[in-house]
């Protein structure tokens, strides 16, 4: 209980030109389905300005979808284990996830297995949902590739406001937020 309190793992299963709904592994109780919408066309990716493309999984057996957060701020971190300034903004963004009810924050690791997230997720306390994009393909349609952290911040109505390059300190977090929360 207090593992899926704490962390709840999506699994990514991106496909060609679009993508798919994969079915979770047998036997693993923290797998749920995921697939990210095809509202990218190929080779295209997210710009600050523009609305967010779907992003739809399962949680808790439940299907949501990030449009379900409409009216809310939305935060994705995209982020690694292996990379330092990751590791030290995480507990920012934890922090402000327990104190700001009205964003969503929501981890993508990028090209991880589920071990390691697991494993660092737990030392964080990390209670926001953590997807996995072990392809890279969700970070690959967010022009993210090999740069770690970078952090989109999308309005209550799905516009792309802002993305940052890099490690961020709770001050400049908490500063982006509440530009966009007086648009």
């Amino acid at each position: 209980m207090r593992t899926t309190i704490l962390l709840i793992f999506l699994l990514l299963v991106a496909g060609c030109g679009g993508a798919t709904v994969a079915n979770p592994p047998a036997g693993d109780p923290d797998a749920v389905r995921i697939g990210l919408n095809p509202a990218l066309e190929e080779g295209k990716t997210v710009q600050v300005g523009e609305a967010m493309p779907e992003l739809t999984f399962e949680l808790a057996g439940q299907p949501v979808r990030l449009s379900d957060y409409r009216g809310k701020t939305v935060v994705l971190n995209f982020w690694a284990t292996w990379c330092s300034p990751c590791r030290v903004e995480m507990p920012d963004f934890e922090a402000l996830s327990r104190s700001r009810t009205d964003v969503v924050f929501i981890g993508i690791n990028q090209q991880e297995n589920e071990p390691p997230v697991r494993k660092f997720a737990a030392e964080v306390g990390v209670t926001f949902p953590l997807l996995l994009d072990r392809t890279g393909d969700i970070a690959a349609s967010f022009g993210v590739l090999n740069n770690l952290p970078t952090t989109f911040f999308i309005d209550a109505s799905g516009v792309v406001q802002k993305s940052q390059i890099g490690a961020m300190t709770r001050s400049q977090i908490t500063k982006y937020l509440d530009d966009l929360a007086q648009k």
